[in-house]
């Protein structure tokens, strides 16, 4: 039984290790994506000709016929953050903010 236990054991860690990935460097990550960084305002042209035509184009919510959305599946999103000084009362304190947000699709 004892026997068993251990085998047991061995067996669930082994697996765990195998199963963990090795982390990557975001330009790893970047190979292979065509990549668009997000700048507020800017213009839909940008986006469709970098990613080409949507997956999914969804009717306007109701209301406002002139809001649209365009979705993308299998989309990945890179955050680029830093850590800015925030001050509550008396104590000075970190906290993360987005710097920059990049949208990526495979080629």
């Amino acid at each position: 039984m004892r026997r068993q236990a251990i085998l047991f054991v061995a067996v669930i860690f082994l697996t765990s290790c195998i199963a963990m990935a090795a982390p990557k460097s975001v330009g790893e990550v970047k190979e292979g994506l065509t990549c668009l960084e997000y700048k507020e305002g800017m213009g839909w042209l940008p986006i469709a000709e970098k990613f080409g035509d949507p997956d999914i184009a969804p009717r306007p919510e109701p209301g406002d016929l002139s809001r649209n959305a365009r979705i993308y599946q299998k989309i990945t999103v890179i955050f680029y953050t830093k850590r800015q000084q925030v001050e509550e009362g008396d104590r000075l304190r970190f906290v993360e903010v987005v710097e920059k947000v990049e949208f990526c699709k495979p080629k």
